[in-house]
């Protein structure tokens, strides 16, 4: 094998069983994705997949190698993290993996001054709601709604992420004899929690909060979406509902490492101030 990087994109094809969808999780094209499994194939002499209903499923060399490239590639990232973690300089990149709703609800202003009090930092932010391992360094530090953060991440819990009924400010004022229910597309939030019809059903917490403050209804979101929007009015007659929560994790390998080590407090910092909001509290 000529190339090592050939492992990550043979990896990453026979984990997403698709060429775009491959190329789309390593940052990079199709035609690039393609080229190169067919030179790793040529290279090795044997073909890796075969073509079929599901999309492209290894041959028995292919899982063959698949299974040999486990050691290898976690001997990688090991390194990988062994190196970023021994880096003890303040300046350079560091990655941030946050679910964009959060990012301008809650983080938006924190991280504008983290950038203003350390200009030598470059931060790299995903707005994403899957998972990103920091296992395999696909962030360093993750900020993630979950009831179940991964064992390979430490950091701590920064938050309870409830959810309340809201509406605009001009329902509340004319609510109707049978309310309308404006749904999240999530189990806990399906359901309406009043005497209501289900009106609208949306898989964003943006549209659903959208449509909320146009009067359309009312609907669940999570305290940290709406607590504090001049626009929605929290129903007091629905209570709070436990859901998830939200927590700042990073690699125990890397959790020294100088810029990992700033982020991570001041994301501490900035959830603790912002606590009660977060959690529906009127403190």
């Amino acid at each position: 094998m000529k190339n090592w990087d050939d492992l990550r994109i043979f990896r990453a094809m026979a984990k997403a069983r698709s060429i775009r969808a491959a190329a789309a999780d390593l940052k990079t094209t199709h035609a690039t994705v393609s080229r190169r499994i067919r030179a790793l194939e040529d290279d090795l002499g044997s073909a890796l997949f075969e073509r079929g209903k599901e999309g492209y499923v290894l041959t028995a060399f292919g899982q063959s190698m698949m299974d040999l490239t486990q050691s290898v590639t976690a001997g990688v990232e090991a390194i990988d993290r062994l190196a970023f973690g021994q880096d003890g300089n303040l300046a350079g990149p560091v990655r941030l993996s946050v679910l964009e709703d959060l990012y301008h609800k809650v983080l938006a202003d924190p991280l504008d001054s983290f950038m203003r009090d350390h200009p030598m930092i470059e931060l790299a932010i995903e707005t994403t709601s899957n998972f990103r391992d920091v296992h395999r360094r696909e962030a360093d530090v993750i900020v993630r709604i979950t009831s179940d953060p991964p064992e390979q991440a430490v950091g701590r819990k920064v938050a309870d992420s409830p959810l309340a009924a809201y509406c605009g400010r001009d329902y509340f004022r004319n609510r109707p004899a049978v309310d309308r229910w404006i749904a999240l597309d999530y189990p806990p939030a399906i359901t309406p929690q009043l005497n209501a019809r289900s009106a609208f059903v949306a898989n964003s917490l943006t549209v659903v909060a959208d449509a909320l403050r146009r009067g359309q209804g009312i609907g669940l979101l999570p305290c940290f979406m709406a607590e504090g929007d001049p626009d929605l009015v929290r129903l007091p007659e629905v209570e709070l509902i436990s859901d998830k929560e939200i927590w700042t994790l990073t690699h125990v390998d890397i959790l020294h490492n100088p810029r990992v080590r700033l982020l991570m407090d001041h994301l501490y910092r900035a959830f603790a101030d912002q606590r009660g909001r977060i959690e529906g509290r009127a403190d």
